[in-house]
């Protein structure tokens, strides 16, 4: 299992049981030849969670990375495959944000070299803001800092982690 799914695993995990969690499967395939062509179907985001008491939708792309930046393609660009946060999942998010009750947003996970986690969520409109506002195009867990990240707070257990989902529910509220 890759560390990104590691990561999806245990959130999905993490999700108290009065929460209503649906993962998208993905359906990407991948051919070797010359150019190493990728497809996928482009999914709008990753899962959706319903808080059942708040009565609350979040569409939310999750993100892993052992390094200390995540890339991103511009949504006014082309696509480049090569970044991590694609157009069609920046477009998505802000596509759902558009309606009364759905928060949308991303779960950015930093897997630092001493084997410690930070998981942050931000909301799409911050995320805009923070790509708008730096002049490049990836950012890192500076970067977001400065711009309304939520940390979810994670315990390691021997191996895997468990992220404060019910925590982070009633701060995002």
């Amino acid at each position: 299992m890759t560390p990104g799914k590691r990561f999806e695993a245990d959130i999905q995990k993490s999700i108290p049981t009065n929460i209503f969690y649906y993962r998208i499967n993905d359906s990407t395939g991948k051919f070797s030849g010359g150019d190493e062509l990728r497809f996928s179907n482009s999914q709008p985001c990753d899962s959706f969670l319903f808080d059942t008491q708040e009565k609350r939708l979040y569409a939310l792309e999750l993100k892993s990375t052992k390094g200390s930046f995540f890339s991103f393609e511009r949504i006014d660009e082309d696509v480049n495959y090569k970044k991590m946060i694609h157009k069609h999942q920046i477009l998505s998010l802000l596509d759902f944000a558009t309606y009364e009750n759905i928060c949308c947003g991303f779960l950015f996970n930093f897997r630092k070299k001493d084997g410690t986690e930070k998981t942050y969520f931000q909301e799409i409109h911050h995320f805009i803001n923070m790509i708008n506002t730096i002049d490049k195009t990836s950012f890192n867990e500076k970067d977001l800092l400065q711009n309304h990240p939520i940390e979810i707070e994670g315990k390691k257990l021997r191996k895997y982690y468990r992220w404060n989902i019910d925590k982070f529910l009633k701060i995002e509220k």
